[in-house]
């Protein structure tokens, strides 16, 4: 039998990508909910999260355009012990195929590729 990646036994298919950012927990957590940050990553999540940990995690169910079903998204914040760094993880599970699988991937890729553009502070114009 040929091991499909991605494909769970009881859960459906999965993806995960996570990145470590050169920020503090706090800082990246802020950022990460506010409006601003909110408006850059939460396209099609429900914002009524079934488990909000703060600066620990987010669980609740997310649609991508185009997919019948949601799925479900977990969103961790893991403080480094020797540093101000943060490992930001993403899962998501609960997809109906490895299509969904695929365009879940480049979604949320796309996404924690681009934090750092969050975390540069706008240069002020007068």
């Amino acid at each position: 039998m040929i091991k499909r990646i991605g494909l769970t036994k009881d859960s459906g298919w999965q993806f995960g990508v996570r990145k470590t950012f050169p920020s503090d927990l706090e800082s990246i957590w802020k950022l990460f909910f506010s409006k601003e940050g909110l408006k850059y990553w939460s396209k099609g999540v429900e914002q009524d999260f079934s488990t909000f940990k703060e600066y620990s995690h987010i669980r609740t169910k997310w649609k991508h355009v185009g997919f019948k079903e949601s799925a479900s998204l977990q969103i961790r914040f893991i403080p480094s012990q020797k540093s101000d760094k943060t490992t930001i993880s993403i899962h998501v599970d609960q997809l109906e195929n490895e299509n969904q699988r695929e365009e879940a991937k480049k979604y949320w890729t796309k996404i924690i590729g681009n934090i750092p553009l969050l975390l540069t502070p706008k240069v002020l114009k007068d």
